[in-house]
C-alpha cells in the first residue's frame, strides 16, 4: 500500500511530555499523507504571504475545509503567514487575518512585526508562532518575542544541542526546532543574496537558492555553500528530554510520498519507549533511505564543527540521481538511466553549473526507438517529454513518485466535511486601522534633516563625531567596545555616539557579555543604541531615557511594523535594504516618513553563516554567470559579500521630495577596509553621486501588491 494511505486517521499524539510532530504540506496530497502517517500538526501556507511562495499552497476556501477535517482527527493546523509585508499590502493582510480569525487554525507562523502588531490588537483570538525567519538564536530573543505576543518561538536551525538546552533552561515560552529537511547556508532571516542578485527575496518566499550553485575560485570549483539535509533521528531521545514543544519537518515543496515516509519514520522514534529507541532509529533510517534527499547530516546539532553540512564535491540537488540527459530529440529528451523510473514520477533537472531548474512530471515515457512504455530500468536509455529549458548534460533528480490525484483526495475530505468553516473575505475596518496607524505616528518632526553614520573603527568614530552627522554609530564588536571603554568623549559628543549591536549573539559566548556591557555603557551616560535583532530589546527592558534605533536587519517595510518597533521604544527605524521605490513613495508621504531612516550606502554581507567554506578570504569567487563574491571570516562566522555596495546617493532628490529627512551612510561593513571610505562617503552625500561601482539593489524593482479597491 502507498505510504500516502498506510496509516489510519489517528494523527495526533495526545500523550503528555512528548513534543508535537509538525509536518509540512505544500499541497493537499502532502497534507493527507501527513495526517495519515501520524503528524500531530500540519503547517501550510496560503496563496499569499507565505515564505514558500512557489509551493501550490491553499486558498481560504480550501483551508476552511481542511481545518475541521484535521480537528476531527485531533490534528492541529498552523498557517504560515510568514513572508515580509510590503508597504502596500497591509489592507490585504488585514483581510487575511480577518478570514483566519473566523476559520480558526490553531496558530499562525509569522515573521513580520506588522503581523504581531495587527493580530494582537484586532484579532486577539489568533495564536502566533514566531517563524525561524525572525532569527531567534538566544534566550534574549525568546524573551523579546514572547513579550511581542509570540505564543511559540521557532528557534534558528544554526544552534547546537547545548545551546538549545541552555535556551530551554533559561526561558519559559514554548519552543520549536527543526529536526529534518533542507538547510540554508545563511542564518534564516539574514540572507539578502537572492534579493540583491535578482529581486527575488527569500524573506518573501521567492528565494532562487543562489547558495546551491557551483562556484569557482581560481582553478578550484565546487558547491562550496550548498548544504546537505538535516536528519536529527539519532538525537531524538536527547531532544525529547528537553523543554521543546514541537519537532518540525521542513518540506512544503516536497511531494506526498516523501512527507508520508518522513512523518512515519519520526513518529516511530518519538513514540519509542526507553530501551526500544535504538531499534526504532535503525528502522526509521531504513524508511528514510527510500525518501529522496540530499546527503543527510546532523547539521549543527552534532558536537564540534559541523563539517558534514557542506560537501563541496557533491551536487546540491535533492532527490535520487535518476539519470543524465544524453541529447535532445525534438520535443523529447534522451536519458541514460542510473535508477529505474516510472510514468508519473517527478524530476528536478540540474544543469552542469549546479543550477536547479523547475521540476516537472514525466507524464509519458518511450523506449529509445519511440515505443510508449510505463517504466524504464536502470542502465537503459529512454525518451521522455521535458521542459524546453533542459540541455544535454543536465542531470535528472527524482523527487517524487505517483500519488493519488488531488481531486480524489479532495473528494474524500469533502465527503466528511459537510460544513466548512465560515468566514468573510473583507475586513470591514481597514480604513480605521490605517487611520489608527497613522495617528500613532503623528507628531514626528520633519523640519531638520538628519545624517546618521555607521562606522567600524574607533578612528572613524572620532572622525564621524567631528563631522556634521547627527548620530554616529560604531559596530558593537567586542574589540570596539573594549576600546570605547577607554576613550574619553565630551558630554556633547556622547549625545551623538551610539553602539550598533551585532545581529548575532551566541547564547553561550555572547549574551553573558553583551547584557552587562550594555548596562555598563548606560551607566557611563551613553544613551543611543541600534537594534539589529529582536533579542536586543531584552537588554533594555525597564531602562528609561534611552534612544533605540531599529536597524535594517529587523526588515521593516510597512506602517504596522513601524508602529510595532515604535511601541517597543525605537525613536527612528531604518527601512529594510530590500525596500523598493514604490514602497518608499508610500512610506515617505505618510506620517511615518518622519520616523524612518533610508540607507544611502551599505555593503552588507549577503550571507551570514556559522559554516566556513573551503575558500580563501583574499580572492573573489564567482558563479557561472559571473556574479562575484568575497569571503570574510569574523568571530567564527563566514560573511560573504558582493563585489560592490548598495548606493542611493543619486536618489536624494526623490527621497527628499517623498518626505524623508533621515539618511544613513554605513561604512562599517564590507569585504575589506577601504582607505578614506568615510571621507568618500561624506563627499558622495554632498555631491549626490557615488564614486565607484555600486548596486541599486531593489530600488527599481516591483515586489509589492496594489492596495485593495
Amino acid at each position: 500500500m502507498s505510504i500516502l494511505f498506510s496509516g489510519v486517521f489517528s494523527g495526533a499524539n495526545n500523550l503528555k511530555n512528548k513534543p508535537e510532530l509538525l509536518a509540512p504540506a505544500g499541497n493537499i496530497e502532502s497534507f493527507f499523507a501527513a495526517v495519515n502517517n501520524g503528524a500531530d500538526a500540519v503547517y501550510l501556507g496560503l496563496k499569499k504571504f507565505s515564505a514558500r511562495a512557489t509551493a501550490p499552497n491553499f486558498t481560504l476556501d480550501e483551508l476552511a475545509t481542511i481545518v475541521p477535517f484535521a480537528h476531527a482527527r485531533g490534528v492541529r493546523i498552523f498557517v504560515a503567514l510568514n513572508s515580509l509585508i510590503a508597504a502596500s499590502e497591509i489592507p490585504e493582510v488585514l483581510d487575511s487575518l480577518h478570514a483566519l480569525s473566523k476559520i480558526g487554525p490553531d496558530a499562525l507562523i509569522v515573521q513580520d512585526a506588522a503581523v504581531f502588531y495587527l493580530a494582537k490588537r484586532y484579532f486577539p483570538n489568533l495564536r502566533l508562532h514566531a517563524s525561524t525567519l525572525t532569527a531567534v538564536h538566544n534566550s534574549a530573543g525568546v524573551n523579546a518575542l514572547a513579550r511581542m505576543g509570540a505564543d511559540r518561538i521557532v528557534l534558528a536551525r544554526e544552534l547546537s544541542l547545548s545551546e538549545i538546552k541552555s535556551i530551554c533552561d533559561t526561558t519559559k515560552a514554548e519552543l520549536e526546532i527543526f529536526i529534518h529537511g533542507a538547510l540554508c547556508y545563511s542564518y534564516s532571516g539574514l540572507c539578502l543574496t537572492s534579493s540583491y542578485r535578482g529581486g527575488r527575496s527569500g524573506l518573501r518566499g521567492e528565494c532562487v537558492q543562489p547558495c546551491r550553485l557551483k562556484f569557482r575560485q581560481g582553478k578550484k570549483e565546487g558547491f562550496f555553500l550548498s548544504c546537505n539535509d538535516l536528519c536529527a533521528l539519532p538525537m531524538i531521545p536527547r531532544l525529547k528530554a528537553l523543554r521543546i514543544a514541537g519537532f518540525k519537518i521542513e518540506g512544503r515543496m516536497k511531494p506526498a510520498a516523501y512527507i508520508g515516509l518522513v512523518v512515519k519514520a519520526y513518529r516511530s522514534v518519538i513514540d519509542a519507549a526507553p530501551g526500544e529507541e535504538d531499534q526504532a532509529i535503525a528502522s526509521a533510517r531504513e524508511m528514510l533511505s527510500q525518501a529522496p534527499s540530499r546527503q543527510l547530516t546532523l547539521g549543527h546539532l552534532g558536537e564540534g564543527t559541523p563539517s558534514s553540512v557542506l560537501t563541496p564535491h557533491r551536487s546540491g540537488s535533492s532527490g535520487i540521481w535518476a539519470g543524465t540527459v544524453k541529447s535532445i530529440r525534438g520535443d523529447r529528451i534522451l536519458v541514460d538511466l542510473r535508477h529505474g523510473i516510472e510514468k508519473g514520477d517527478r524530476f528536478r533537472p540540474e544543469s552542469s553549473s549546479g543550477r536547479e531548474e523547475e521540476a516537472f512530471t514525466a507524464n509519458a515515457l518511450f523506449s529509445a526507438d519511440g515505443a510508449q512504455i510505463s517504466s524504464g530500468a536502470a542502465g537503459s536509455q529512454i525518451l521522455l517529454a521535458g521542459p524546453k529549458s533542459i540541455s544535454a548534460g543536465d542531470r535528472l533528480f527524482k523527487i517524487g513518485s505517483v500519488s493519488e490525484p488531488p481531486a480524489s483526495v479532495w473528494r474524500k475530505i469533502r465527503e466528511e466535511v459537510t460544513a466548512p468553516a465560515r468566514y468573510k473575505t473583507r475586513f470591514p475596518a481597514v480604513d480605521k486601522v490605517l487611520d489608527d496607524l497613522r495617528q500613532s505616528a503623528a507628531g514626528g518632526q520633519r523640519e531638520r534633516e538628519k545624517l546618521i553614520l555607521k562606522v567600524g573603527s574607533i578612528d572613524d568614530l572620532v572622525k564621524g563625531v567631528q563631522s556634521s552627522a547627527t548620530y554616529v554609530f560604531i559596530s558593537g564588536t567586542r574589540g570596539n567596545l573594549e576600546r570605547m571603554a577607554k576613550q574619553r568623549f565630551s558630554g556633547v559628543q556622547m549625545k551623538k555616539i551610539g553602539i550598533s549591536l551585532p545581529p548575532l549573539l551566541s547564547e553561550e559566548k555572547d549574551v553573558g557579555y553583551y547584557r552587562p556591557a550594555v548596562n555598563w555603557f548606560l551607566g557611563k551616560g551613553l544613551r543611543v543604541f541600534e537594534i539589529n535583532n529582536w533579542g536586543h530589546f531584552d537588554f533594555f527592558r525597564g531602562v528609561e531615557d534611552v534612544q533605540l534605533f531599529a536597524g535594517s536587519r529587523l526588515n521593516i517595510r510597512n506602517e504596522a511594523a513601524l508602529s510595532a518597533v515604535s511601541e517597543l521604544g525605537c525613536n527612528l527605524s531604518t527601512l529594510s535594504l530590500e525596500v523598493t521605490k514604490n514602497e518608499l513613495d508610500i512610506l515617505g508621504r505618510s506620517p511615518f516618513g518622519a520616523r524612518t531612516i533610508v540607507t544611502l550606502l551599505a555593503w552588507p554581507p549577503l550571507f551570514i553563516s556559522r559554516l566556513i567554506p573551503e575558500l580563501a578570504e583574499d580572492k573573489p569567487f564567482v558563479t557561472p554567470r559571473g556574479d562575484v563574491y568575497q569571503l570574510k571570516k569574523q568571530a567564527g562566522k563566514a560573511l560573504i559579500f558582493a563585489d560592490r555596495p548598495i548606493a542611493w546617493f543619486e536618489e536624494l532628490p526623490f527621497l527628499r521630495s517623498a518626505g524623508f529627512r533621515s539618511f544613513l551612510i554605513d561604512v562599517s561593513e564590507g569585504p575589506g577596509r577601504l582607505p578614506n571610505a568615510l571621507e568618500n562617503a561624506l563627499s558622495s552625500f554632498s555631491s549626490g553621486r557615488f564614486q565607484g561601482q555600486y548596486s541599486r539593489c531593489n530600488f527599481d524593482r516591483m515586489c509589492s501588491s496594489p492596495r485593495r479597491p
